[in-house]
C-alpha cells in the first residue's frame, strides 16, 4: 500500500510538472470553482496579463452580472480621465451688496462644488478666516447656492424609499460630513439616569429627544432615528432610545441627514456665530448673482487622494458625487447622473472596452440594476495599466491587500500578501473582487472575479476569491 501511494503521488507530480503553467492554473481555478455554494451559471472569472492583455483564464467572461462595488473601479478610472488626478473640488463663500468696514450690508452666500469631503473642521476654519478678515456682521440672509448639481439627491436607479444609514446618504452640491451626523452617548452618573447625549456637529434646527436609560449591567441597546418635528419651524428631531450599562464606553450612532444643503448651511451659521459673526437674516436658497464678490475659496485635497479613500472605504456617497461632478465639469451645470454616466460609457469606448451586455446605472455599484462582465473589467484594468497620464494614480487608488493599513487583514496569510491591489464588492448573495496581482517574478496580471447568486456567505466567498488570487501569484512566467 505504501509503495502504491508513493507511485500515485509521483505520477501526479510528473503530470503537474509536464503541464504548461497556464494549464496548471486552469486546473487549480476549475477545482476552486467546484465549490458547491457557487452558481456556475452566475460565476465569472477573467484573468489577463496587464501589460498586453493576453488571456490567461476565462470562465463566463461575457456573462452580464452584478458587479457590486467593483463598479467603483470604472468610476475611478473615468474620473481620472475627465477631471485629472490633480482636480480639486471648490467650495466658495461670496457676498452681494457692499462691505463697510466690519459689516457686510447684503447676503452671505455659500456655493457648493460637489466636494464629497467637506467637513465640520473645514467649515470651522472658513468661519475663523472670515472673522479674521475683520467681518463681524452680516445684515442680509445666509444663501445656499447648490446649482452645481441638479435636484436629484440619489442615483435615479436607486429605490425611492431610502434607509437612514450612512451608506445610504443623499447627494448634494453642498454637502457635509458625507451627509451624516453623529449622535454620541455616554452612561449617566447612576443607574436609572438618562444617558448623556450630544450631536456632532450640533446645528440649531436638529433637536435630540432623549428616551434612554443607564442600567447597572446588561446588554447595550442604544439606537437612534430621525423624524420631522410638528412645529412650524421645520425642525428635525433625532429620537434616541435604549440602554447602556454604567461601565459602558462612549457609543456613536451615525445617521444620514434629510436635507444635505440645509445641514451644511445651518452648521456653517452655527460656526460663524461661534466665531463671533452675527447673521441677521434667514437661510434661503438661490443662485449667486454674477457680480457677487468672492470672500473665501476652499479647495479639497487632490482627486487622486480622494479616490484612494473612496476605494479603501468603498464610499457610495463619494462615488455618486464624482459622477455628477464629471457631468458638471464637462457638460456644464447643473451636473446630472444621466450626463455623467453617458460620459462613463464614452470613456469605456475610448479604451476599447467590450461593452457587450453591460448596463451602468450608478457610480457606486449599490443598485442591482447594474450589469457588468469580467471581460469588460479586465479590458479596463489592462488599458489603465499602461496609461501614463492616469494609470499610476488609478493603480494607487486600489487597496493593497494583506499588509499593514486600513482593512488589511484579508489575505494577510497568503504568500501573495502585499502583491495584490483590489476592489471588493458585496451585495446580498453577491461577492466580487477585481484588480491586479504580481507573481513571484513581478509579472502583473489583471483579474476580475464575480460570484453572483452564491450561497457561500461572506467569509467563504472571500476565501474562494483569495484562493484564485493566490493561484495567480503562484503562476510562473513560462505559460
Amino acid at each position: 500500500m505504501l509503495n502504491y501511494l508513493k507511485y500515485f503521488l509521483l505520477c501526479n507530480l510528473l503530470i503537474s510538472i509536464s503541464l504548461p503553467a497556464n494549464a496548471q492554473l486552469t486546473n487549480k481555478i476549475n477545482k476552486i470553482l467546484n465549490a458547491t455554494c457557487l452558481d456556475d451559471k452566475q460565476t465569472s472569472v477573467s484573468i489577463k496579463t496587464a501589460s498586453d492583455g493576453k488571456l490567461v483564464y476565462a470562465y463566463n467572461t461575457l456573462k452580464p452580472l452584478l458587479p457590486a462595488s467593483v463598479m467603483k473601479i470604472i468610476t475611478t478610472a473615468a474620473s481620472l480621465h475627465y477631471l485629472g488626478p490633480e482636480y480639486r473640488f471648490k467650495t466658495k463663500v461670496l457676498y452681494n451688496g457692499k462691505r463697510n468696514k466690519n459689516t457686510i450690508h447684503g447676503d452671505l452666500i455659500m456655493r457648493g462644488g460637489g466636494d464629497p469631503r467637506l467637513s465640520t473642521e473645514t467649515l470651522w476654519h472658513i468661519a475663523n478666516q472670515i472673522k479674521d478678515s475683520g467681518i463681524n456682521k452680516i445684515t442680509g440672509n445666509l444663501i445656499i447656492d447648490s446649482y452645481f448639481f441638479d435636484d436629484y439627491d440619489r442615483a435615479p436607479a436607486w429605490e425611492v424609499d431610502r434607509t437612514q444609514k450612512p451608506y445610504d446618504a443623499k447627494l448634494g452640491a453642498l454637502s457635509l460630513n458625507f451627509n451624516s451626523i453623529a449622535v454620541h452617548a455616554l452612561p449617566g452618573n447612576n443607574p436609572g439616569n438618562k444617558l448623556n447625549l450630544w450631536l456632532e456637529p450640533a446645528p440649531d434646527y436638529i433637536k435630540l429627544i432623549n428616551k434612554t436609560k443607564t442600567i447597572k449591567r446588561g446588554k447595550n441597546t442604544v439606537w437612534a432615528s430621525r423624524r420631522r418635528s410638528n412645529d412650524i419651524l421645520g425642525q428635525i428631531e433625532i429620537l434616541v432610545k435604549g440602554r447602556l450599562s454604567i461601565r459602558s464606553k462612549e457609543k456613536t450612532i451615525r445617521l444620514n441627514v434629510e436635507n444635505p444643503a440645509r445641514y451644511t448651511i445651518e452648521t456653517f451659521r452655527f460656526l460663524l456665530q461661534k466665531a463671533g459673526i452675527e447673521i441677521q437674516g434667514e437661510t434661503k436658497t438661490a443662485t449667486a448673482p454674477t457680480n457677487a464678490t468672492e470672500l473665501y475659496s476652499h479647495l479639497s485635497e487632490p482627486l487622486s487622494l480622494i479616490l484612494k479613500e473612496l476605494n479603501t472605504f468603498s464610499n457610495n456617497f463619494t462615488a455618486e458625487q464624482i459622477i455628477k461632478t464629471i457631468a458638471a465639469e464637462r457638460f456644464g451645470t447643473p451636473g446630472s447622473h444621466a450626463e455623467g454616466l453617458k460620459l462613463v460609457m464614452d470613456f469605456l469606448h475610448i479604451l476599447n472596452v467590450d461593452d457587450t451586455g453591460i448596463a451602468i446605472v450608478d457610480g457606486s455599484g449599490l443598485s442591482r440594476k447594474n450589469l457588468m462582465t469580467t471581460k469588460a473589467i479586465t479590458d479596463l484594468l489592462t488599458a489603465m495599466y499602461s496609461k501614463f497620464d492616469s494609470g499610476p494614480d488609478f493603480i494607487t487608488a486600489l487597496r493593497v491587500l494583506g499588509t499593514n493599513g486600513v482593512n488589511s487583514k484579508r489575505l494577510s496569510d497568503s504568500p501573495a500578501r502585499g502583491q495584490i491591489r483590489a476592489k471588493t464588492g458585496t451585495l446580498r448573495k453577491v461577492s466580487t473582487l477585481a484588480g491586479y496581482v504580481a507573481n513571484r517574478t513581478g509579472k502583473v496580471f489583471s483579474y476580475a472575479l464575480f460570484l453572483n447568486n452564491n450561497r457561500c456567505g461572506y467569509w467563504k466567498a472571500d476565501k474562494i476569491e483569495d484562493s484564485i488570487v493566490t493561484a495567480i501569484y503562484e503562476l510562473s512566467d513560462d505559460y
